[in-house]
Parts: structure tokens; C-alpha cells; sequence
């Protein structure tokens, strides 16, 4: 009897013991700091620093005092994948420190889940510093529940900076900041001795900041700290080394876009008018050179005000992508009144003044310049095969190049119709002779314009009378989306989930095409509902900043775009992607 209750005793202790023993492998003291591991079970460790009021470590670049805080694992590759914002403090009136005092977190990646050690090398400091070395056995420490895990990440995430990616310039001295206040703008090296702090040069100028300095050895910078008054940045930069050939080749991945375009869905209703306007000039006296250039003029010129457009609201700080125009209540609401007034110019219910009709036979040319013209503004949301990773390119890089890109697509666009007009008789010999025919396919022809004015009425009605928040979360039959979140997005991932996030507008026509054929299908729903996907949708009707943002960290900047995430890590799908496209 007394056998089974010292048994039973020693059991109970060993239980009450266990949460002991699992704190004290993941938990490891110094004299003066104590450093805490959560480990997600899989690739990811968060790692907290506290330490003793009055006592500091420092940041990976100390700067002009003292050692990085820095980790290594035993067979195998980590890396810190984000860490606190540090302080900055002045010491004898002109030396720099970057350093953590009470609380600091860590975190790490490791590319392989059994590294059995990671090791910290770091010093303390007080009036004094002591180099410090701990050692933790990886396989000691369990993994925390989802619960736990959740709260230390949050812990964790509000002391990061905020990631993101920035093009440096070929140089490797200089970079570009748009978007970001500049006002007491604070741009800090991730590295110690990479560049010379003191030749930091800040220019701020209409709401960017162009940022220089000199390296002091033949590494060109790769991350840095930006800290503003509102938000903090860790950037990673990336240097354009493109060659000529690189961007000739971007230049006709553009050009081969802008044909594809053509057959958008988003384009159809543009088809109307581009075949009105060959009808309609079939049987006169036509210059084919000239209307091939007319039109062609028409693509290129609004092609390049859009692209001039966007610089200009980029530059002044404005976080907006390709297709922006359709954002504005303003734009839908006149190009409504636009597509109304040549609906009823087609049926013949309205009719040109005889000085405008004079005029009009006089410079025939202007109905293809037009068509050009209004061609692009309608169809400049989509994004065709091809034109993604070249728009994407384009605004990773300068000015320059995204001129080329866009006048590239342009003339991409421009081409099958300008060819048409060029080569009249390859349409001479299908079309009949003139006749009642002609005012009957005007009437057909004049639907699609019809169609593109209700739309374009429904999403103004959308944009002036409907909240998006509210809107985001709207569920269809069988599927619940919620609106799209970075940080949940992030945690989702951090455990493994499976996520597909779409970006769309009611002003899209190819993404309403997408959800016809693709997304409200059963094979889809099946698809989320057997592999538990967690859906999350951009919704862009409206102008957002949060959601042009994160277009540009997925490297586009035009809309529809579908990312699915698995294992860890992200796949920008295609246009037209099909299940087994999710299945790989």
C-alpha cells in the first residue's frame, strides 16, 4: 500500500515537475539578461531578451560602440529574420549606439527543423560589458500551442519594423524612398562599417526622399533601418544590374502583352466601338496609312498621360497601381455619361449639329484617334499573360524603363487593329455591300456599349453608397471570405495554413469574368473546403493604400492578381490559373 501512494506521489511530481524542466531548456540566464525560446514546431523560433533595468544589449549594427547581437546554428543555416526596433543613443556628443534595453525579440528562420544547436553571441553592458555566449539543444524544447504562440507573436510583431523591399540604384550608393513620411526621416545601415554614416545625405523632395551615401567597401548595402515619426521600416535592397538585354527582353514581354490584351474580357465592349468605327468608314473615301497612325496615336498618347499620371501621384506620395483611374467616383461617373452618349449616337437617337457633322466628315481621323484614346482608359485595369511581370518590372525600376515597358505595351495594343485599317481589303471581301444590313449590326453593335454604361453606373452606385469594410466581408454560397489582413495573413503561414487571396474590383471586368468561370464554381469550393484554404480578398473598388501596398510587395501593380500560400511560402498564380494549378 504505501508502495503504490509513493508511486502515485512521485508521478504527480514528476507531472508538476515537467512544465519546470521544459522552461528551463527553453529558458537560459546570463548575471544580467535572460533569454527566452518559442519555437512554432517547424522552421520558426522567436527568441526574448530581458534584461536588468540599467543594462543593454545591442542591435546586428551596434554601431560605433560595442558587438552585434548575433546567432549561429550547428549544421545548418539561420538567420534572423526580423528583430525589435532598436533605440538610438548619443554618447560623448558624437558617437552612435543602436541598442535594446528591457525587452528585445528575435526572429529566427532555420532551413532545417532538426538543428539540434543555435547559439547567441552578445555582450552586455552596463558602465561595464561582458561578452555572453548561450547555447540552446533545439530538441529539448517543445513547440507551444497555437494559443501561446499567437500571443508571443503579437508581443513580437509590435516591436518589428515593418518589411519591405526598395530598388537601389546601379551605383549601390543611392535609393529612392517614395510613400514614406520624410519628415525627421532616420535611415540607419543593418550593417556596421558597410557605408560611412556620416556621408548619409536625405533630400526631400515633394514627399519622397532621395537618399546617398558612400560605401566603404566594395559590398553594396542590403537592408537598413528606416525609422519616421509614424512607422518603422526594415528594408531590403535590391540592386537593378539589368543589362540591355534584360530590359529589351522586359520591353517585349510588354509588347506581346499588350496584343494578348486585346482579347481581355475587360476589352469586349471596346470591340464595339472598334468595329463601328471600320463599318462606319468601310465605305468612304479612307486613308489607311492615316487611320492605322490616328489610332495608333490615340493607344500610345493615353497610354503615356495614364503612365505620366501615375509618376506624378507616385512621386507625391501616393500609393497607387495601374487601373487607378477606375478608383475615382469622378472618372466612372463621366465615362458613364461618355459611353450613354455614343450608345445613343449609335441607335441614331442622337445626332451630330450639321457644324459638327461638317467638321467630323472633314477630320474623319478623329473617331480613330478616339477609339484609341478610350480603349486604353477602359481597359488599362486588366492584366494580360505577360504584362504582370513586365508592369512589375516597370515600377521596380526608373522612370526610363517604365516609359519603354509602357509605350512597348502601347503599341502591343494598338497593333491587330492598326494592321486592320492598314490592310483595308482584308476585311473588304467578308463584309457585304452596303445596305439595311448596316444600320441593323449598328444596333447589335450598340448593346455592349449599352452594357459597358450600366456597369460602369453600378460601380459608381457602389463606390458612393456602399461602405467597402462592410462589403469585404461579404460571403458567397459555400465560401467565407474574410478582407484582406496582413498580420492574420502572416499567422495563417507561420502555421503552415493554406491561404488564397484575390485581389479584384467591381471595375475589373476580367476578375468578374475569373469569378464566373473559375472561383464560384463547385470544383473550386470543393477544392477550399477539402484543404481547409482560408480565403482573403483584396477588394480595390475603392482607392486603398493597404491593398496598393501589398501589390507591390507581390511585384504588380494591376489587378486581377491570385496568390496562394502553402507549406510556408507563397505562388502568384496565372491569369486563367485551374485547380491543378493550386494542387502542385
Amino acid at each position: 500500500m504505501y508502495k503504490k501512494v509513493a508511486t502515485f506521489l512521485f508521478f504527480m511530481a514528476t507531472l508538476m515537475y515537467m512544465p519546470l524542466l521544459w522552461a528551463a531548456e527553453s529558458t537560459q540566464s546570463t548575471e544580467h539578461t535572460t533569454v527566452q525560446l518559442f519555437s512554432n514546431g517547424r522552421d520558426t523560433v522567436v527568441a526574448r531578451f530581458d534584461m536588468e533595468p540599467d543594462w543593454h544589449i545591442y542591435w546586428s549594427n551596434p554601431g560605433e560602440i560595442g558587438l552585434p547581437t548575433t546567432v549561429k546554428a550547428q549544421n545548418a543555416n539561420v538567420k534572423i529574420d526580423n528583430q525589435s526596433v532598436p533605440q538610438v543613443r548619443t554618447v560623448y556628443e558624437e558617437m552612435k549606439e543602436y541598442l535594446y534595453e528591457n525587452t528585445a525579440y528575435f526572429q529566427l528562420h532555420l532551413d532545417n527543423i532538426n538543428t539540434p544547436e543555435i547559439t547567441f553571441d552578445f555582450v552586455e553592458c552596463n558602465d561595464v560589458c561582458q561578452p555572453q555566449s548561450l547555447t540552446f539543444d533545439l530538441s529539448l524544447i517543445p513547440s507551444v500551442d497555437i494559443a501561446e504562440w499567437l500571443q508571443v507573436k503579437e508581443a513580437a510583431d509590435a516591436t518589428f519594423p515593418l518589411k519591405i523591399q526598395l530598388s537601389g540604384n546601379t551605383d549601390g550608393q543611392s535609393l529612392r524612398l517614395d510613400g514614406i513620411s520624410a519628415d525627421k526621416l532616420q535611415f540607419i545601415p543593418a550593417e556596421r562599417d558597410v557605408i560611412a554614416e556620416e556621408s548619409v545625405d536625405i533630400e526631400v523632395h515633394n514627399g519622397s526622399a532621395q537618399i546617398s551615401w558612400q560605401n566603404e567597401t566594395d559590398h553594396p548595402l542590403k537592408q537598413a533601418l528606416i525609422i519616421t515619426p509614424t512607422e518603422n521600416y526594415i528594408a531590403d535592397i535590391i540592386y537593378n544590374h539589368s543589362s540591355i538585354w534584360q530590359l529589351l527582353y522586359i520591353i517585349l514581354l510588354a509588347f506581346v502583352g499588350g496584343i494578348i490584351l486585346n482579347a481581355m474580357p475587360c476589352v469586349f465592349p471596346i470591340l464595339s466601338l472598334k468595329i463601328f468605327s471600320l463599318i462606319n468608314q468601310k465605305h468612304k473615301n479612307r486613308n489607311p496609312m492615316l487611320n492605322a497612325v490616328s489610332y495608333t496615336a490615340g493607344v500610345l498618347l493615353s497610354f503615356l498621360l495614364l503612365t505620366t499620371i501615375l509618376l506624378i501621384l507616385k512621386s507625391s506620395g501616393e500609393s497607387i497601381g495601374w487601373g487607378f483611374q477606375l478608383q475615382s467616383p469622378w472618372f466612372v461617373g463621366i465615362m458613364a455619361i461618355i459611353f450613354y452618349i455614343l450608345f445613343a449616337f449609335m441607335v441614331e437617337w442622337l445626332r451630330f449639329p450639321s457644324f459638327a457633322g461638317d467638321f467630323m466628315h472633314r477630320a474623319a481621323n478623329l473617331s480613330e484617334f478616339s477609339t484609341g484614346f478610350f480603349a486604353v482608359l477602359i481597359a488599362s485595369p486588366c492584366t494580360g499573360p505577360f504584362m504582370g511581370a513586365a508592369i512589375g518590372y516597370a515600377f521596380m525600376h526608373g522612370s526610363y524603363e517604365l516609359y519603354a515597358v509602357f509605350t512597348a505595351l502601347a503599341l502591343g495594343y494598338a497593333l491587330p487593329y492598326a494592321l486592320i485599317e492598314l490592310y483595308p481589303h482584308l476585311i473588304s471581301r467578308i463584309m457585304p455591300k452596303p445596305g439595311q444590313w448596316m444600320r441593323r449590326i449598328k444596333i447589335v453593335l450598340s448593346v455592349p456599349i449599352l452594357l459597358t454604361a450600366f456597369w460602369l453606373s453600378a460601380v459608381l452606385f457602389e463606390q458612393l453608397t456602399v461602405d467597402t469594410e462592410n462589403t469585404e466581408a461579404e460571403t458567397t454560397e459555400a465560401l467565407q471570405w474574410q478582407p484582406y489582413d496582413e498580420k492574420i495573413i502572416a499567422e495563417l503561414n507561420e502555421q503552415g495554413e493554406n491561404i488564397f487571396i484575390d485581389f479584384t474590383a467591381d471595375w475589373c471586368l476580367t476578375c468578374k469574368f475569373n469569378e464566373k468561370i473559375l472561383i464560384n464554381t463547385s470544383r473550386f469550393k470543393k477544392f477550399v473546403q477539402e484543404n481547409n484554404v482560408h480565403l482573403f480578398m483584396a477588394d480595390m473598388t475603392d482607392y486603398n493604400d493597404e491593398y496598393n501596398e501589398a501589390l507591390n510587395m507581390y511585384g504588380r501593380d494591376g489587378i486581377p492578381l491570385y496568390i496562394y500560400y502553402k507549406n510556408g511560402s507563397y505562388e502568384i498564380l496565372p491569369l486563367f490559373f485551374s485547380i491543378s494549378d493550386l494542387q502542385k
